[in-house]
């Protein structure tokens, strides 16, 4: 691509910031600042979609327009920038363009609970690269592959394909990429329940992240391994790794980061029994992620904060956070988040006596978790409807 001339002097000064850059092509630097700045121009977009003219936009525009839409859950109106992007960067016959776009549409198509249609389009987007002889891109899209089978419960592929993502930026020296892939194996271990593996891939993540000074990556970090801790039981130094994460989220001004990190304190004190400050909590997360228009974290934390009201016998308030849950999840096409609120509302009802609701919200959960792909959670939904 052609660098435009007011770039080349931030060229210099990102790589000076950033050593690990410093064998990447001019061009690629000049994309990843492009990509900044789009992000940093995000609130100047159209908040309404439909005041957005994408037939002015270029490709690359209109794609960076689809994913501020994509983080802020509106979800349509996302879709509809990337086809509008992929259909400019075909007839462009940009093909690194267009391996981008497909690989965003099926980010998209995971984030909605959509895994097999993520999967195709991912294995689409692998083939672009492929054509291009783009390690680069190939790494990042085993990366997106691995993660969505870790979102199946495939743990095994989860590994395998992360692993072939970490060999690429291994063998590229890219170490940025490989303090990522370690914190993805991390949390597949924390997943698979195996706590001393976990833990040290995220220790090789974070000495890595604060060797290079990405501090956003070190946060992410401290975060897995409050995640690993509190599965452990290990509640003090839990929240002595979300507190890390924390003073870095607020230190660099990132909303979403410290809406997360609320939201994992929330659930420590949620384990520990002490729902008051569980609730302080929750609702620091929740007004964050409202305020910068996060439907679907927004979603997940009023589910915490249901869990939370029905811990404390408040069935109404949970009643309630579940509702608001749905109505966002339905509006936004999230069936997997929906999937996992009416599994909860069974668990609620069985807890109650009521087996008839209990019965329709587990037929409800196991018939999204089997449009969705997750054949785990719709066996559990299944073993839960034998055992009523």
């Amino acid at each position: 691509m052609a660098i435009p001339a007011e770039l080349r002097p931030l060229i210099a000064q990102v790589r000076q910031q950033h050593p690990q850059l410093k064998d990447v092509p001019d061009e690629e630097v000049a994309e990843l600042i492009m990509q900044a700045m789009a992000a940093q121009r995000g609130p100047d977009l159209p908040q309404n979609p439909d005041e957005a003219d994408i037939s002015k936009m270029s490709a690359e525009e209109c794609g960076a327009y689809g994913e501020q839409l994509m983080n802020t859950g509106q979800w349509q109106a996302a879709e509809r920038c990337f086809f509008a992007a992929l259909e400019k960067a075909e007839l462009a016959n940009d093909l690194d363009m267009q391996c981008k776009l497909v690989a965003a549409l099926g980010r998209l198509c995971r984030v909605r609970g959509d895994f097999p249609q993520a999967m195709t389009l991912f294995k689409q987007a692998l083939g672009l690269a492929e054509r291009q002889g783009d390690q680069r891109v190939v790494a990042l899209i085993y990366d997106q592959v691995g993660t969505t089978y870790r979102k199946q419960g495939h743990y095994a592929e989860a590994v395998e394909y992360y692993r072939k993502s970490l060999e690429i930026d291994e063998a590229m020296g890219n170490e940025v990429g490989m303090a990522v892939e370690y914190g993805n194996l991390g949390s597949v271990y924390t997943q698979q329940g195996d706590f001393d593996r976990a833990v040290e891939a995220h220790q090789k993540a974070l000495a890595l992240d604060l060797r290079l000074g990405e501090q956003k990556g070190a946060a992410q970090d401290y975060g897995n391994l409050g995640i690993v801790f509190r599965h452990q039981g290990r509640y003090d130094r839990a929240v002595e790794m979300y507190q890390r994460s924390l003073e870095i989220e607020l230190r660099l001004g990132n909303q979403h980061g410290t809406a997360l990190t609320y939201g994992n304190l929330g659930n420590v004190y949620l384990e520990l029994g002490d729902l008051d400050a569980a609730q302080r909590m929750f609702e620091k997360s929740l007004e964050i992620f409202q305020q910068i228009g996060d439907e679907p974290n927004t979603a997940t934390v009023c589910g915490n904060l249901a869990v939370m009201y029905s811990q404390k016998g408040e069935v109404s308030r949970a009643l309630e956070y579940y509702d608001k849950l749905l109505k966002i999840t339905e509006r936004i096409g999230d069936r997997h988040t929906s999937a996992n609120a009416y599994s909860n509302l069974g668990d609620l009802y069985r807890g109650l006596g009521d087996r008839v609701q209990a019965r329709g919200h587990f037929e409800k959960a196991k018939a999204l978790y089997e449009i969705v792909g997750d054949a785990r959670n719709a066996q559990d939904a299944a073993r839960a409807l034998r055992d009523l």
